[in-house]
């Protein structure tokens, strides 16, 4: 009897709001109805741990764990330096909107957690940990001549060790020659032996050995590079989104050699590449119709010996944005065949299965949080490196005070306090704020937003001595009523369903609450899913607070 069978398989779309462990044995895709985009799953004997992108969000680079593929919860964060990186980030520039952190590379080796990242406009980074949770060493990658690889438009790195104590690197360079290239590698990971800094900051080239690598995917739109070796075949994977290249899909490249094999069965060597022999996973087009599994991702085993794929769909499906999938591996003649009822090769996307590993919790990477403790629950991001003379959760006990510092729009304000928005049939944020600290000019709220984009939020204005409830999309402002003088306690909503698109309601008790006509359409943007989070700004001073009393999420995710 082979694994498959063991699998409850459906053709049925993700159509409804149901993911994740459906409390029965079985769960639904996708796993993480969120936007944890460019996922990269290990395993670390029992335990799964997967790296996601954060872009310009802080701290950066999420880290999640689980002990089941099923249900991950937050394990840890790597960059709490991208100040030092780049002044972009910080709460005073509020720049680098769609940059940052994407597609990063987690790896355990030698004892330790790896991490490989490359800022679009910052170069080639590292980092490792003994934990994900502890705190991380963090080195940006030299040259060959010793100098910072302070790069532009690089991306989607991979580390490779081999048996032989070498080491390697994958990256690619976006551009009119959008290729992936294999770079050797130092085994402590912090310089490239044949890359040279001022070579890889030309222009849409093809990029040349011992300078800049061995191109090994002369495709156009290599991303999401990932290096892995199985019964002696090296294989490269990356994925195409472009019609230029081989056709949108997923590739993985293999040869017995990590630099291909030539035709005479000789290794390839660096800048002398030999050929790989290439598998595609699916019948992907460039239209955004037909996406049949999920794309960039990783490969991720059992202790028993099971294979899985967690990966993203991101062009189709409902959830508009890129959101974690979980599939069965079967490997047939040492390819990777994804998905369940193989038959000739060929497997089925699977919506619902039985959970890979039972016995285990449902737990979700989000929470609600009544403000109680006297330090910020790690799983809070701010939108971009925040002013942490601008908040506290000491100066009123039992609540996150958010002060206002002076912004023009919502994309300019510090200290917007976010999680990732998670999608289902009706999914609830509910917040309590008071303002009775609201000053001229600020404005405080309940915000959902994208990356750098798009925007909506409800919330408070005080304007001289008049406070109005109001509602801004994209800069657009409705004022809905004006606010008598004793109310300084405000209850906001959201409604989000499977369409979309967000219902705003607003309550002075908590109990009685009414829905404003206005509604927000989600959209994907600055390749960003949805986020939900709390702002206060002021566009005249640096001046006025409120205090956030709770926060709560209710997810409709299971029958």
């Amino acid at each position: 009897m082979t694994f498959f069978i063991l699998y409850a398989f459906t053709s049925q779309a993700q159509e409804t709001g149901k993911w994740g462990d459906q409390g029965n044995g079985l769960f639904r895709n996708p796993i993480i109805a969120g936007d944890y985009s460019d996922p990269d799953p290990i395993r670390v004997g029992t335990d799964y741990y997967m790296a996601a992108s954060t872009f310009e969000s802080y701290p950066g680079l999420t880290i999640l764990h689980s002990k089941d593929l099923v249900n991950w919860e937050y394990s840890g964060s790597v960059f709490n330096n991208l100040a030092d990186i780049n002044k972009d980030f910080r709460w005073d520039k509020m720049n680098k909107y769609g940059d940052g952190i994407f597609a990063p590379s987690l790896r355990y080796h030698n004892g330790k957690f790896w991490v490989f990242v490359n800022f679009f406009g910052d170069g080639f980074f590292m980092a490792t940990a003994d934990h994900p949770s502890k705190d991380w060493e963090i080195h940006q990658i030299k040259d060959k001549n010793g100098k910072p690889l302070r790069t532009t438009n690089w991306t989607d790195p991979c580390p490779f060790w081999d048996d032989n104590g070498k080491a390697y690197l994958a990256s690619s360079r976006v551009g009119e020659q959008w290729f992936g290239y294999l770079f050797e590698m130092t085994p402590d990971g912090k310089q490239l032996l044949d890359a040279d800094v001022a070579h890889m900051n030309l222009e849409d080239i093809k990029y040349n050995y011992p300078k800049g690598g061995t191109l090994f995917s002369p495709f156009q739109s290599t991303e999401g590079n990932k290096i892995y070796k199985r019964n002696g075949f090296y294989y490269l994977v990356h994925i195409e989104f472009l019609p230029d290249g081989q056709g949108c899909g997923t590739y993985f490249m293999r040869s017995k050699h990590i630099y291909g094999t030539k035709d005479d069965g000789t290794p390839g060597r660096p800048g002398d590449i030999g050929k790989y022999e290439i598998y595609k996973i699916g019948n992907d087009d460039c239209e955004g119709v037909n996406q049949e599994f999920p794309g960039q991702g990783g490969l991720v085993d059992t202790p028993d010996g099971r294979w899985f794929w967690i990966g993203q769909f991101n062009r189709i499906n409902t959830d508009k944005y890129r959101v974690p999938h979980l599939v069965p591996v079967t490997w047939i003649h040492d390819w990777p065949v994804f998905g369940s009822n193989v038959k000739n090769g060929k497997g089925h996307m699977l919506w619902e299965m039985e959970k890979p590993i039972k016995g285990f919790p449902i737990v979700y990477p989000y929470i609600n949080d009544d403000f109680n403790e006297p330090t910020l629950n790690p799983i809070w991001q701010w939108n971009h490196v925040p002013n942490n003379k601008k908040w506290s959760l000491t100066e009123k006990e039992g609540y996150l005070r958010l002060h206002a510092s002076k912004a023009s729009t919502f994309y300019k304000a510090p200290n917007t306090l976010l999680q990732r928005h998670f999608k289902s049939d009706s999914t609830f944020t509910t917040i309590k704020i008071q303002f009775d600290g609201i000053v001229n000019g600020q404005k405080a709220g309940l915000a959902h937003f994208t990356g750098g984009e798009n925007y909506a939020h409800l919330g408070v204005e005080k304007k001289g001595d008049n406070r109005f409830l109001f509602y801004e999309h994209d800069e657009q402002i409705t004022e809905i009523k004006a606010l008598k003088a004793h109310q300084n306690t405000l209850y906001l909503k959201t409604k989000l369903g499977m369409d979309n698109i967000t219902h705003w309601f607003y309550s002075f008790d908590g109990s009685n609450y009414i829905k404003i006509k206005n509604t927000y359409s989600i959209e994907a943007k600055g390749f960003r899913g949805d986020m939900v989070g709390v702002y206060s700004y002021n566009t005249k001073s640096d001046s006025g607070y409120i205090d956030l009393d709770w926060f709560i999420y209710e997810v409709n995710n299971k029958p």
